[in-house]
């Protein structure tokens, strides 16, 4: 895992006693407005007591200057928190701006998250209670204009997509899949699994292959169900359009999260769900995701994970909407 970024720009701000940070909390943003303001107030003053923070905000090429007012946040000496933000020359997506935090930062717990969110008091304590070396965590993701409230994700396949996790107890206390803005692990897990894969840029499918990453490295992913973030979701009338703006970056993701980890005839079910419901872009898809290091990368897997895809499937008794799942 590295990064040029062509020399990016890097501002800190903070005072804190010297000591390694306990928590350094990651934050990728582009064009957030006063949302991240919002969130990282929320980190620093929530916390149990003043152990020493850093907050690493890796700016993907902002053009609304979400980051500018950061700067002028008050921060005391004993606030004990110091602040990174990190600005990409160019917009390079959301996995790409996530391996540059985890890359910058100090602390031997990495806490990923988005400038959506709000922390609870003492969000602290779940995690130095729960983290262990081989593990990460999954906090809690409830809406902060409903009842809505997740516990982590499902893996749907054919699509290779995420699904919201209702229930916390469907699994006995793990999560198949961590969700983007809150996931927590030990820095020296994140980089021996490489960070996330950046040949799925921008949106879609880097955080579920992260997860099926995590999990075939012999790691875990438990809940935190105490940990709750409140986030702020995009209205209906503004996903929509986003969502078909990338319509086709989406489908290579989830194209490329198959051709790396499913044999010939799964693969083929994830190319013809796509050829069924995004004719448009699917051919297109394919042919850029078979064009990058798509064939290198599964070697590469293959050779390095100890487990198998199947024994992700198996453990977590995951099908399709037929009910079934071949392996060969």
């Amino acid at each position: 895992m590295s990064y040029s970024s062509e020399n990016p720009t890097v501002t800190q701000f903070g005072i804190h006693g010297g000591d390694e940070p306990l928590v350094s909390v990651v934050i990728p943003v582009r064009n957030e407005g006063e949302r991240l303001g919002a969130a990282i107030h929320s980190i620093v003053n929530n916390r149990s007591s003043r152990f020493p923070l850093q907050v690493v905000v890796v700016d993907d090429c902002s053009s609304d200057g979400c980051c500018t007012s950061l700067r002028e946040m008050r921060l005391r000496p004993d606030d004990n928190v110091e602040v990174l933000i990190i600005r990409l020359l160019r917009w390079s997506g959301v996995p790409y701006a996530r391996n540059v935090g985890g890359l910058a930062s100090r602390a031997s717990t990495l806490f990923i998250t988005d400038a959506n969110v709000l922390f609870p008091p003492h969000w602290d304590v779940p995690v130095r209670n729960r983290i262990a070396p081989n593990r990460a965590l999954c906090a809690t993701i409830a809406d902060q204009g409903s009842s809505f409230r997740a516990y982590g994700g499902m893996l749907h396949l054919p699509s290779m997509g995420f699904n919201w996790l209702g229930d916390p107890a469907v699994f006995g206390g793990y999560a198949p899949l961590a969700p983007c803005a809150g996931t927590i692990l030990p820095r020296e897990l994140f980089r021996r699994l490489g960070g996330y894969d950046t040949g799925m840029p921008m949106y879609g499918a880097a955080e579920p292959e992260f997860s099926v990453r995590l999990w075939l490295s012999g790691a875990e992913i438990v809940h935190a169900p105490e940990l709750v973030l409140r986030h702020w979701f995009r209205p209906p009338q503004e996903r929509r359009p986003f969502l078909d703006a990338i319509r086709l970056v989406q489908v290579h993701n989830y194209l490329r999260f198959g051709l790396l980890y499913l044999d010939r005839d799964n693969a083929t079910r994830v190319v013809e769900h796509y050829a069924a419901t995004a004719p448009e872009v699917t051919r297109q898809a394919l042919q850029r995701a078979l064009a990058g290091d798509v064939w290198r990368r599964r070697y590469a897997l293959l050779k390095t994970l100890p487990l198998g895809f199947e024994a992700f499937v198996k453990r977590f008794g995951f099908l399709d909407e037929t009910g079934r799942f071949r392996y060969g």
